[in-house]
């Protein structure tokens, strides 16, 4: 399996958890992104390699893998810093369409 898969593995599991409610309020702000920090999905990560021990090493492995952030770019997952720390951003329909998988 792929880095970008991984990912997004982990960002399910938190979706799952927290989606609804991310999306409930998305929609009543009038949001058309959202923006969820990385620190977030920490809890719902698990070590799918030796070479990827903890979330960030992941990230940072698919950030230096242009194939791999193309794979999460084209499913609409971006990965922003704001103040020194990382945001997964996506749209909203995106957000809709992962919550209904």
């Amino acid at each position: 399996m792929s880095l970008a898969n991984y990912f997004m593995e982990t960002f399910k599991k938190y979706l799952r958890k927290h989606g609804k409610r991310i999306l409930s309020i998305a929609k009543l702000t009038g949001q058309r992104k959202v923006k969820i920090g990385l620190k977030g999905l920490y809890w719902y990560y698990e070590e799918y390699s030796p070479n990827y021990p903890r979330l960030e090493h992941l990230v940072e492995g698919i950030l230096n893998d242009k194939i791999e952030l193309d794979k999460l770019n084209k499913l609409g997952i971006r990965f922003v810093k704001m103040d020194e720390e990382l945001y997964v951003e996506l749209n909203v329909k995106v957000l809709e369409n992962l919550l209904k998988n």
